[in-house]
């Protein structure tokens, strides 16, 4: 009777375990992400349609890691980043005056064994502003 019951509770466990096998390893990744990524500033000036494309690829890598069990927690960070960094976007959509701005990004680096990621990774901050002539 103990046999049977043991048995049951391990298979309950291993079930368990089977379930939340993307949880753990989406987990352990974003454990490997913030002790292991790279935090640069860059400076660069950008026009609306430079910053639109910069955004479109960051909203499509954001897509993909979410998309995946592995690096779903790295792609909600991804989507935060982008979040931020487009509000110059429209910032730019607003002011048709305005023909590009100097801004400083933070852009977040990480490289695994599967995967190389870049993005940036908040608001960030213009310096400058250049008017059309």
């Amino acid at each position: 009777m103990k046999k049977a019951g043991l048995v049951i509770v391990c298979i309950l466990v291993l079930a368990t375990l089977a379930i939340n096998i993307p949880n753990i390893t989406a987990q352990a990744k974003w454990y490997a992400f913030e002790r292991h990524k790279d935090v640069e500033t860059v400076t660069k000036t950008v026009t609306l349609h430079d910053l639109a494309d910069m955004l479109h690829d960051q909203r499509a890598l954001a897509g993909e890691l979410q998309d995946s069990s592995t690096y779903s927690l790295i792609g909600d960070q991804v989507r935060k980043g982008l979040d931020e960094a487009s509000r110059h976007e429209v910032f730019l959509q607003q002011h048709d005056d305005i023909d590009s701005i100097k801004i400083r990004l933070p852009i977040t680096s990480y490289k695994d064994k599967k995967k190389a990621i870049e993005f940036i990774s908040g608001e960030g901050e213009v310096v400058e502003t250049y008017r059309k002539e």
